[in-house]
C-alpha cells in the first residue's frame, strides 16, 4: 500500500502512478544492469554441455563466446605446487570462469548493489552476508591466482558497462548455424 496508496494520497492519482511507474522502471533498470555485467561480458565463459558420461573421459570446459578456455591460459600461472589440480570443470573454477567481479574492494559500490558487484565471491560463497564480500575479495583473488584459476575483475560499473555492450554487439554479429 506504501508504494502505490502514498504516492497517489499525496500526489493524486496521475501523480501517484506516475511516480510509482517511473520508480520501478528505474529500479528495474538499474537492478537488469548489475546483473548483466557480471555474467555477459567480455573474457567470460560460459558452462557447456556436451552429453559426455563420467566414464567417457571427456571434461566439459567453460569456454567463453569465441571459444577459448581461459582457465588453459591462466593455468600456467599457478605455483608448481599446484599445478594441474584443479579440473577445468571443477564446481568452484566453475564459478569463477563464468563470473566477473566491478569495483571489487569497493565499500560503496559493495552496498549499493547488495553484493551483486563481488559476483565471484557471492557465487562461491552464497550463504555470506554481502558486506563481507570486501573483506574477502583479496583472499579469493590470491587462491584463485595460487591454482591458476581465472579471477575477472573490471575496474568500475562503467568499464564493465562498457565491455557487455561490446560483447553483446559481437554476438550480435556472430552467425550461429
Amino acid at each position: 500500500i506504501y508504494m502505490l496508496g502514498l504516492p497517489c494520497y499525496f500526489h493524486g492519482i496521475k501523480g501517484g502512478l506516475i511516480l510509482f511507474a517511473v520508480g520501478h522502471l528505474t529500479c528495474g533498470e538499474v537492478l537488469a544492469t548489475m546483473f548483466i555485467v557480471n555474467h555477459v561480458i567480455e573474457g567470460v565463459s560460459f558452462a557447456q554441455k556436451n552429453g559426455s558420461t563420467k566414464d567417457d573421459g571427456k571434461v566439459s570446459k567453460p569456454m567463453t563466446a569465441q571459444g577459448v578456455t581461459p582457465m588453459e591460459k591462466t593455468m600456467g600461472g599457478a605455483l608448481k605446487e599446484h599445478m594441474g589440480e584443479v579440473p577445468l570443470n571443477d564446481w568452484a573454477a566453475v564459478q569463477c570462469q563464468t563470473s566477473v567481479n566491478w569495483s571489487p574492494g569497493s565499500w560503496f559500490w559493495n552496498h549499493f548493489s547488495g553484493g551483486l558487484s563481488h559476483q565471484i565471491e557471492h557465487h562461491l560463497f552464497p550463504s555470506i552476508c554481502h558486506t563481507n564480500y570486501v573483506y574477502i575479495q583479496d583472499v579469493v583473488e590470491s587462491t584463485c591466482k595460487e591454482f591458476g584459476v581465472p579471477y575477472q575483475a573490471e575496474p568500475n560499473l562503467f568499464v564493465a558497462y562498457g565491455k557487455m555492450i561490446k560483447h553483446l554487439k559481437t554476438m550480435g554479429r556472430t552467425k550461429v548455424f
